[in-house]
């Protein structure tokens, strides 16, 4: 279970081989044809939609097959509780999500990513679209 924290962003960005100083078999670039797993509490539909919304360049396939990353994923959320809403005045959500893309056929970790939102007012939409930009972070940086 994701501990509940301030707003923490950690963004991991690194390659497997990296950390033992060696150089990645393969990258995530622009245009590549990723696959998204399914995900607890629906969180694959949030993140298919974050791409597109957010136009990140890469092509999402319906099948793995025709893939060569694979997104696979988590997510969890906390409804307001009655404490909350009357102390805080909040009825928002806090929000927890983490993915990794890994290449299907090496089977390397190339990206990953985790975000908490406390307060989100949007939910899921929110940390999904937090996933989406970081994703496309990652891309712009490989031009």
């Amino acid at each position: 279970m994701m501990r509940h924290t301030a707003i923490a962003l950690i963004v991991i960005s690194a390659f497997a081989g990296s950390l033992s100083g060696q150089s990645p078999v393969v990258a995530l670039k622009s245009g590549a044809k990723v696959y998204i797993a399914e995900m607890p509490n629906g969180f694959d539909t949030y993140l298919k939609s974050a791409l597109i919304k957010k136009k990140i360049p890469l092509s999402v396939v319906g099948s793995k097959d025709d893939a060569d990353f694979e997104i696979t994923g988590t997510s969890e959320s906390q409804k307001a509780g009655a404490a909350k809403k009357l102390l805080r005045g909040s009825f928002h959500s806090d929000e927890q999500a983490s993915i990794s893309i890994a290449h299907i056929k090496s089977g390397e970790i190339v990206f990953a990513y985790s975000v908490n939102k406390k307060d989100s007012l949007h939910g899921k939409q929110s940390t999904a679209e937090a996933c989406a930009v970081h994703i496309k972070d990652e891309l712009d940086n490989k031009k």
